[in-house]
């Protein structure tokens, strides 16, 4: 029957000149009849005719409806009104008899009925929320479909009435996972109510929020993935029109659409969207949906963080968690839904009786039922009782047949059968393979933790192949290794971890060429954890379990004859920190010329992310990934198809085009030297005396009589232990490393005028002084003859060689200005440096004052010095450097006012910087936990601009550092003025000069390096 607006007016306005009359019985009749033919406004007046009704003051307290049935349905009104204040069920049990038996009492024609069908469809749909009782939901259904159908097409109530139809079909397939009546009810009934036009928004919102969650319940639990584009389009629908009541119901439907699309897909913008909209969710609403959209917002975050490993989503779960904690606290225990997020929240012995509790308390079909299974088997296992996790791990599995819980549920069994016979855990034959085989079988190739269920799959291969020994079983293991490298949509570090593993399996059978394959794909994940998105410790943590993939998958380049090829790995692989940050500072003008819209967005973003250091995790988050998309679509053009790419190798060539380069790696496969030489041809030093743990050993004993020499107080013998173990160290190097070197390029040991030549060497070997390399005597009675690298070259060391031909592409300037900083005395415990005075009088001298800003005492501070560094060429650092071991990165030079840290320094801009001067200790010493990183002051100031640094590798001689100075900038004031265009022989120089006065004592020399062209 069509809805005539010409009669449901007439009885509105019925209805509002009785309520100015005061007859309020008879207002309800005219609203009744109003509602009933589909006045819109009508049931909100009636709603306060029966809800207001025994209030002081209000007018209404004088109706008392005449009808039986009317009189039934105010009386469970009020009932209701009562439950809502106190909280007792005994109430809520009362308004559900009272509206029961108004809608018995209530004749077919009677216009209120279909008001009371709806009153009694949300109290029995209220108990059920509170005390999960299957009858019911039974109910409410029944009566929500007879309250669906005595709507006339066209009423405004249908929208209301379908969509909470709708929400009773979600629920009662949850609880019974009967797929079909939802589906049923989707398609027929929830669907065709959209087109229908008029109602309320509000109404339609709810309506587009409940078929959101109804499709994504669907989609989760069963195969059918594309409905989970439908139901995220009508969630932003939903949530783009829902009032601020309904809006966390909205908000927190639409963030489990997208963490459902996202995981499946592995897809970081759906994740970030959920967390976006689920921050104000759970900041409103009432226990109940509060806590909802808490558990949703920490199910985000935790799927972010396994699909990025950013530490602060891990954190931001941990407090979601504790404020569903306190939700839950506030809210009713009876329903089984309260069981199961209490389970998601408690840990340890206590989480294995939260999930014991939750599993009682859910239907035995309840599609919620594998997953807190799963989750009983994980809390298991944490409590050490891994026999009975696995048993339960046993039964969630075989209580599924698809969807997600089938992924979950075998994923868990696989991961706690490995191993599991170990702790006396009778496993089945084939059962962890079977387990796995299930799990990948059941998610899409994308889904985020498709590369974890693939290498389960193939560790449970190759645990049957060394059983065995059927090749068939390693092939097989090989392949479902290489699909978990190739799974886009999963993290990058299990995706790392299955190409790692892939190159082991590759190795072992003997396949070098497929090993480089497996390499080659791992160095190219290795370069996302640079990704701007992360925080620096995420990205540090990230690259440890890779940091040798780049040296191993050079010495399988080499094994299979391609040097050229061990280079660009290397350079991929290496300094991934700092090329990061060089990629956000990379030219734009080319493209500019070709798309100059897109080169201005990513000048945007890159600025953004550069300077402002205010940024949010989530706008950081943002913008990183907007520039990934960015550089995407650049790349789409075949014009610009490596734009920020790894170089190749004639790129990196003209990087030894004024001498050689000798990058040295260390790889457990072999170790090394590969020479790029100024014709753009390479060369292979093979390196037999050197291996791994030699090399460590020979770093591991001269950092640690190094560090005892430099404690204050070290006795004589502790400094004379340290001078020969760093005579020990250049003996090393110059035979195993240095000496080959020189043999195959064809020099002579000793020169009048050396060659230049550069070192980009790997693993321990950053820490070693491989450019003094040599054999020198040991007291002045030693007849040794001096030998070595100081004698037959002039070293310069590199941390890339993409660094090298940057430098070189920017010329000297021209009479520079040098800014010195310099600090006697931090007053915060260091020793006290007498010869900065000195230093600084040197400069004054050589240089002249007229070149000179001195930042000296408390003008040395860290504002100061990044306010004046843009305006000087030079600089030069006369202070205390500190190096942290643990984190690197707050490694930096100690200023007045606390340190400069290493990211403060990458971080400034210094476009016309030439030559920076360290003379501090340990400016060019990283951190031995990611030796290829470069994490050092001197590679801060190289990514700051400067072309040149001069740095220390260790603590320098307060008296030495004073005449390496002077002597250095003597070399580099010329006729025409100071210039920086032999930077590398001044130094050379300066410490020969040092090193003829102290021949024994190669501590005091050797530490002064140079870095740059």
């Amino acid at each position: 029957m069509p809805v005539d607006e010409d009669a449901y007016n007439d009885f509105y306005r019925r209805g509002v000149r009785a309520v100015g009359r005061e007859q309020y019985a008879e207002a309800f009749y005219w609203f009744s009849r109003a509602h009933a033919s589909g006045h819109p406004e009508a049931a909100d007046l009636i709603y306060r005719l029966l809800h207001t009704a025994g209030e002081p003051g209000d007018p209404f307290v004088v109706w008392q409806p005449s009808t039986e049935p009317v009189a039934l349905y105010a009386a469970a009104a009020r009932a209701y009104r009562e439950f809502t204040a106190t909280g007792d069920l005994d109430l809520l049990d009362r308004s559900v008899a009272l509206n029961r038996e108004s809608v018995r009492s209530a004749p077919p024609g009677l216009p209120a009925r279909t008001l009371m069908l709806a009153s009694l469809r949300d109290v029995l749909r209220d108990r059920y929320d509170q005390r999960g009782r299957p009858a019911d939901l039974t109910e409410a259904l029944g009566v929500a479909h007879e309250a669906l159908d005595v709507l006339p097409g066209g009423h405004c109530a249908r929208l209301k009435a379908t969509q909470l139809l709708i929400a009773l079909e979600r629920a009662r397939y949850e609880a019974t996972g009967d797929a079909d009546s939802l589906r049923t009810a989707v398609e027929g009934t929830g669907r065709p109510a959209l087109t229908q036009s008029g109602g309320a928004l509000g109404d339609r919102a709810a309506l587009e929020s409940s078929l959101c969650g109804a499709l994504t319940s669907l989609a989760r639990h069963t195969d059918e993935a594309p409905l989970l584009d439908e139901a995220v389009d009508l969630g932003w629908d939903a949530v783009g029109r829902a009032a601020a009541d309904s809006d966390v119901v909205s908000r927190n439907n639409l963030a489990a659409a997208l963490i459902a699309r996202g995981t499946r897909l592995g897809s970081l913008d759906d994740l970030n969207s959920a967390i976006e909209v689920l921050r104000a969710a759970t900041a409103a609403g009432d226990a109940q949906h509060s806590s909802e959209a808490a558990t949703t917002l920490m199910a985000a975050l935790r799927a972010r963080a396994d699909l990025t490993g950013r530490a602060a989503d891990e954190r931001d779960a941990e407090a979601a968690e504790e404020y569903l904690k306190e939700a839950l606290r506030r809210a009713s225990a009876g329903h089984p839904h309260r069981r199961v997020q209490e389970a998601a929240v408690t840990h340890g012995q206590a989480g294995v009786a939260a999930a014991r509790r939750a599993l009682d308390a859910l239907p035995l079909a309840h599609v919620e039922r594998p997953f807190v299974a799963a989750r009983l088997a994980q809390a298991l296992a944490d409590a050490g009782r891994r026999s009975e996790a696995v048993e339960v791990a046993r039964q969630a599995a075989a209580l599924v047949t698809g969807g997600r819980a089938a992924v979950d549920a075998n994923r868990v069994l696989g991961k706690l059968l490995m191993g599991a016979d170990e702790h006396g855990v009778v496993v089945h034959e084939g059962e962890m393979l079977a387990a796995f085989t299930t799990a990948a079988e059941a998610c899409a190739e994308t889904d985020y933790v498709y590369a974890e269920v693939k290498t389960g799959q193939a560790v449970a291969l190759l645990d049957r192949f060394h059983r065995g020994e059927d090749a068939s079983d390693r092939r097989e293991a090989v392949a479902a290794l290489r699909a978990a490298a190739e799974a886009d949509g999963s993290s990058v570090q299990d995706r790392l971890f299955a190409a790692r593993c892939w190159a082991g399996v590759a190795m072992e059978a003997g396949d070098r060429a497929d090993a480089l394959v497996a390499a080659r794909a791992a160095v190219t994940l290795l370069r996302e954890f640079g990704w701007a998105g992360l925080d620096r410790d995420d990205q540090v943590r990230s690259i440890q379990d890779g940091k040798a993939m780049p040296r191993e998958a050079a010495a399988l380049a080499i094994d299979n004859g391609q040097p050229e090829l061990a280079v660009e790995l290397l350079e991929q692989g290496r300094s991934v920190l700092w090329t990061s940050t060089l990629h956000l500072r990379g030219d734009l003008a080319a493209l500019a010329a070709h798309d100059p819209a897109r080169a201005a967005e990513l000048e945007q973003v890159r600025a953004t992310l550069n300077e402002d250091d205010r940024l949010d995790g989530e706008e950081r988050l943002r913008l990183a990934r907007r520039w990934q998309q960015l550089v995407r679509e650049v790349r789409g053009s075949e014009e610009f198809a490596g734009f920020l790419g790894p170089p190749a190798f004639d790129e990196l060539a003209p990087a030894a085009a004024e001498g050689p380069v000798a990058i040295v790696n260390i790889s457990t496969i072999r170790c090394a030297a590969i020479l790029v030489l100024p014709d753009g041809k390479t060369d292979v030093v093979k390196l037999p005396g050197v291996d791994v743990p030699g090399i460590d050993a020979v770093a591991n004993t001269y950092l640690r009589a190094l560090a005892a020499a430099a404690e204050p107080g070290a006795t004589f013998l502790v400094r004379e232990d340290a001078r020969h173990t760093v005579h020990d160290t250049l003996e090393w190097l110059w035979d195993r490393i240095a000496r080959p070197v020189l043999d195959r390029l064809a020099w002579p040991t000793e020169s009048t005028d050396p060659p230049r030549l550069w070192w980009c060497p790997t693993a321990s070997l950053t820490v070693l002084p491989l450019h003094a390399a040599g054999r020198y005597p040991r007291a002045a009675a030693d007849p040794t003859e001096p030998v070595g690298l100081p004698y037959a070259a002039v070293s310069s060391y590199t941390t890339t060689l993409s660094a090298l031909v940057d430098a070189r592409r920017r010329a000297a300037p021209v009479d520079p200005t040098l800014l010195a900083v310099a600090l006697t005395d931090t007053e915060r415990g260091h020793a006290v440096l007498p010869g900065v005075a000195k230093e600084l009088r040197a400069l004054d001298e050589i240089l002249g004052r007229h070149r000179l800003t001195i930042l000296a005492e408390d003008e040395a501070t860290s504002a100061a010095v990044r306010r004046q560094l843009p305006a000087h060429a030079w600089a030069h650092f006369a202070c205390h450097g500190w190096l942290d071991m643990t984190s690197p990165a707050g490694s930096g030079l100690c200023l007045r006012d606390g340190d400069l840290n290493l990211l403060d320094i990458a971080d400034l801009r210094l476009d016309t910087a030439d030559l920076a001067f360290l003379s501090a200790c340990q400016t060019r010493l990283g951190a031995g936990q990611l030796p290829d990183e470069a994490v050092h002051t001197a590679a801060a100031l190289r990514i700051a601009g400067f072309r040149h640094v001069v740095a220390t590798l260790w603590s320098i001689s307060d008296q030495a550092a004073p005449q390496v100075a002077a002597a250095f900038y003597r070399r580099l004031d010329g006729s025409d003025g100071p210039t920086s265009a032999d930077v590398a022989r001044a130094l050379h120089h300066a410490v020969g000069e040092l090193r003829a006065r102290h021949p024994t004592d190669p501590t005091l020399w050797v530490p002064f390096v140079h870095d740059g062209p």
